[in-house]
């Protein structure tokens, strides 16, 4: 099974069973991310959230090393906060966005404190 069909619950079509619960993908702090067969997260803007938290994440771990090396550095803005709409059918499960979306978000506020 490759990455993005891990990523994306693989398996999970047209029979309508769920895959397998979330958890973290091959040890990477990724969790799956399941497709919902009724409603869910409408999959372009969690993937838009993702990026922007994410985005978050690497330039605060930038200004996090070049703090502790002595170097000039400035704290990042905060990523907006964006709730994706619900769509009908083929969503991204609610449970699994919001789990590591709060993941992500926990990460951001502990490197932002460091930072202060």
């Amino acid at each position: 099974m490759g990455f993005l069909s891990r990523l994306f619950g693989g398996g999970n079509g047209e029979d309508g069973i769920a895959s397998a619960p979330a958890h973290s993908a091959g040890g990477t702090g990724m969790p799956m991310l399941r497709t919902a067969v009724r409603s869910g997260y409408d999959k372009r803007e969690t993937l838009m959230m993702f990026d922007q938290l994410t985005t978050e994440k690497l330039m605060l771990e930038e200004a996090l090393a070049a703090k502790d090396s002595g170097a000039p550095y400035q704290i990042p803005p905060e990523a907006k906060n964006i709730t994706p709409h619900i769509v009908r059918m083929g969503g991204f499960n609610e449970e699994d966005v919001n789990e590591y979306a709060e993941q992500l978000a926990a990460e951001n506020a502990s490197l932002r404190a460091r930072l202060i």
